[in-house]
């Protein structure tokens, strides 16, 4: 694990530009800490990375692919009549593999599946795909031309899309980790990448896991916030209320082993996450030390840091 650590640290600044080594490092993850979410109930990887790295971009890949990505391929598994084509695009997803969910679209303009005999015409764009750039297979929801909700998925592999479909969103967050969009223009694949599957269904599964995302990623985040406090302290920046991190961080990880508890087993997720006006008040507070202080912070730590905006972000 210290190697691994190490490595994650020595390799930041260099996979902020180089998919290459984003897909490495990925793959060393992946062999340490399994993508298997049965694996992962009590303590997660992702936690330890932010907080002894500050690294939150790898730490929300992790829980993307463990947590989101095949979850959702297991209950499309479980659920569809699985054809050849579908049984072998789910079989080449393994512990290494990166896949993507393209979920988030705008009401403007979102992915639209036409049926022509054999072939499927998608159409519409994608937004915010975690490591997009990077997948082997991307996940793509899409709805018929008279629908109002997502209603089904197709299972695109990364090598059938047209060139330069998919492009890099160059967020200023999670930058250790590619985030694109991609665009549709009446891109034609076989049907057979689209399995059946019930509409309802397939939306109850993409909630549920959205919201283990989610919990996951207030998890970490508030591990990013105990990275930071250390770091803060190690240049006599000091940081209110920062003794009450443990306790966020204690309530928050109780509340994400329930939700998963009621993923697995139970009809709904009904358990709440921790306090977020707690949390989001030592976010402000963090932030503002930030901005007084930046000159005392490497370019390395000012793009690590500039992960405490998250919120505002995802809210942009």
């Amino acid at each position: 694990m210290k190697d691994l650590i190490e490595k994650i640290n020595s390799t930041f600044l260099k996979r902020t530009e180089d998919l290459s080594l984003q897909r490495e490092i990925w793959t060393d993850i992946a062999n340490q800490f399994r993508p298997d979410i049965n694996q992962y109930r009590t303590a997660r990887p992702s936690t330890l990375i932010a907080r002894e790295t500050g690294d939150m971009g790898l730490a929300v890949l992790w829980i993307v692919e463990t947590m989101l990505i095949r979850p959702i391929l297991k209950d499309i598994s479980l659920a569809a009549n699985i054809t050849e084509d579908i049984s072998r695009i789910l079989s080449s997803v393994d512990t290494t593999s990166i896949c993507a969910l393209a979920n988030s679209e705008s009401a403007a303009d979102p992915v639209i599946c036409r049926v022509d005999n054999e072939d499927i015409i998608l159409s519409g764009e994608k937004k915010f795909i975690t490591a997009g750039e990077n997948a082997n297979l991307i996940i793509v929801t899409c709805r018929r031309p008279d629908e109002d909700k997502v209603s089904g998925v197709a299972l695109v592999e990364r090598g059938t899309l047209p060139e330069n479909s998919l492009i890099d969103l160059k967020l200023k967050i999670f930058r250790s980790v590619n985030h694109a969009k991609l665009s549709f223009a009446d891109f034609r694949a076989d049907r057979g990448i689209i399995p059946e599957l019930d509409p309802s269904a397939l939306r109850r599964s993409l909630k549920k896991w959205s919201l283990i995302e989610r919990a996951l990623i207030m998890e970490s985040f508030i591990s990013l916030l105990i990275y930071a406090e250390k770091l803060f302290a190690s240049k006599d920046i000091t940081i209110p209320k920062s003794e009450e991190l443990m306790v966020f961080q204690d309530l928050q990880t109780e509340s994400v082993n329930k939700q998963l508890d009621e993923a697995l087993y139970g009809k709904m997720i009904e358990t709440k996450n921790a306090d977020a006006a707690g949390i989001f008040s030592i976010i402000k507070i963090f932030k503002e030390k930030f901005s007084e202080h930046n000159e005392r912070f490497s370019d390395e730590e000012r793009i690590k840091l500039s992960d405490l905006s998250l919120f505002d972000n995802l809210k942009g």
